[in-house]
């Protein structure tokens, strides 16, 4: 079992009293009163002990240390004094310091009848696994339950944290391990999944760390039928899939969250998706750069993946992974209204990854002639011969005289936070051509003004992602979207 632990940050015992309340009524199974946040005039048992009783529940000490991300300065004897008190006072637990409470933990070691220590250890910043799996198992061995938070740059890093918490979740320890800040969430996501004895989480409006959820969204995960879903790529932050996604969920009335997982390249191989798979994820969305790779993790392909080599959506079903390609449908559902594409189109595709491979695919089945024009010209030609179109290098282009009627920028030079040239030389824009930006973030890109100031139109990448991640919702789910709430909050989230 994994217990809903509700962090409580206040500064009086009143306030203790009236937000433990609160946190029970919520659906927390304990709460942690972060004493280190407490304005009380001192530590000893008595005082204490009107703490302890405030809390009309069972409840957990925690005296952090600045140190390790708290607020208590208290050093040497006097920390230990304090110490002392709190475990008198009645508490069921108390979050002992592997680094500073040394000799209170084996004390407690020796003690038959005492408060459950949680022996804890927290990273300042990002640790290797061999250090974190050292922490993790000196501290189960000092404690009742051994306690490893650690801050995370990037989806790998929490990934790693949940691979040991798989592994000592089969050897039996009682043990907590949290991922702190956005990219560390995951391990709040599959804390039941990962074998944590507890999950931290807050009152709205009050985290006592980075990343920690509401008790509601948190206690929302441990129904069985909820979904797990998130966004692998590198970078993320630009993404708006998430708050779309989630109106997806909230207005079919499923429960679930999706997360933006930040991972490098080198951090992708077939132990992630297996990993995600463990963690009960129901599926994923892939961007750049990972869509080609995961291609070639995956066990079964629909025709659209196998058709453009890469993968934008993964479905996990019992021990399979399912790569999917929405990309074509969301595309050619976003621009076919746009202008009317047949033989007699000359369309250009900037860029040579899955996004590219996706368009060129579907302008070449409505029947436009396609050139693709990639900064890496072997990468281009190499996917143009496979997909029997055209290929010209990016410096060949600003030279053409060719006219191209639609024009798709399938980079993400234009990006919100991606810096570079304008991927399409602004010469190729005239009246009656159609630009087409995958770009959504900004929604009105630098490329986009060129073309429209030149009297093109131009198109953003919104429509497309809106009409690809519908597809995806359906994979995932088997349930039809409302494609309206997902572009409004799409939109919402741009603004």
């Amino acid at each position: 079992m994994t217990y809903i632990v509700a962090s409580l940050v206040e500064r009086s015992v009143s306030g203790v009293s009236d937000s433990s309340r609160k946190a029970f009524r919520e659906g927390a199974d304990l709460v942690e009163v972060r004493l280190d946040h407490l304005r009380i005039p001192r530590f000893d048992a008595r005082t204490l002990s009107k703490v302890r009783d405030a809390v009309r529940g069972p409840a957990i000490a925690t005296l952090r240390s600045s140190d390790e991300g708290g607020r208590s300065r208290l050093r040497g004897g006097a920390r230990e004094k304090a110490l002392r008190a709190v475990l008198s006072a009645g508490f069921e637990y108390v979050d002992l310091e592997l680094q500073r409470d040394g000799r209170l933990l084996g004390e407690l070691r020796r003690r038959d009848r005492k408060p459950s220590v949680i022996a804890s250890f927290h990273f300042g910043r990002p640790a290797v696994a061999k250090d974190v799996e050292k922490a993790l198992t000196r501290a189960c061995k000092a404690g009742d339950f051994g306690k490893v938070a650690m801050p995370c740059e990037d989806a790998g890093q929490a990934l790693m944290l949940a691979s040991l918490g798989l592994r000592h979740s089969a050897a039996g320890d009682r043990f907590v391990l949290i991922g702190m800040g956005d990219q560390g969430q995951l391990t709040r996501v599959c804390a039941r999944q990962m074998g944590s004895s507890m999950v931290y989480c807050s009152l709205k409006g009050k985290p006592a760390a980075p990343g920690q959820l509401d008790i509601e969204s948190q206690s929302s995960l441990d129904s069985e039928d909820r979904f797990i879903l998130g966004l692998l790529g590198h970078p993320v932050h630009h993404s708006v899939s998430k708050p779309m996604q989630e109106a997806a969920l909230h207005g079919a009335g499923l429960a679930g969250t999706y997360l933006n997982l930040d991972l490098p390249p080198e951090a992708l191989g077939r132990d992630t998706l297996k990993t995600f798979r463990r963690l009960g994820f129901s599926g994923i969305n892939v961007t750049i750069p990972h869509k080609q790779k995961v291609h070639a993790l995956c066990d079964h392909l629909d025709p659209e993946a196998v058709s453009t080599g890469a993968v934008n959506t993964v479905r996990f079903e019992g021990t399979h992974i399912h790569g999917k390609n929405t990309d074509i449908i969301g595309f050619m559902k976003a621009i076919e209204p746009k202008t009317h594409i047949g033989p007699d189109t000359e369309a250009l595709v900037v860029g040579a990854g899955g996004a590219a491979r996706a368009a060129t695919l579907g302008l070449a089945r409505a029947g436009a002639h396609v050139t693709v024009a990639a900064r890496d010209p072997k990468k281009g030609a190499r996917m143009a011969k496979e997909m029997g179109v055209e290929a010209m290098t990016t410096e060949s282009l600003r030279r053409t005289k060719k006219a191209f009627h639609v024009v798709v920028n399938c980079t993400p030079l234009g990006t919100d936070g991606v810096g570079g040239a304008a991927p399409v030389p602004a010469r190729l824009f005239r009246r009656g051509v159609v630009f087409f930006d995958m770009v959504y973030n900004p929604r009105v890109t630098r490329s986009m003004r060129f073309a429209a100031a030149r009297k093109a139109k131009a198109l953003g990448g919104l429509d497309m992602l809106v009409n690809q991640g519908a597809e995806s919702f359906r994979s995932w789910t088997g349930i039809e979207p409302d494609v309206d709430v997902m572009r409004a909050a799409a939109r919402r989230a741009l603004s």
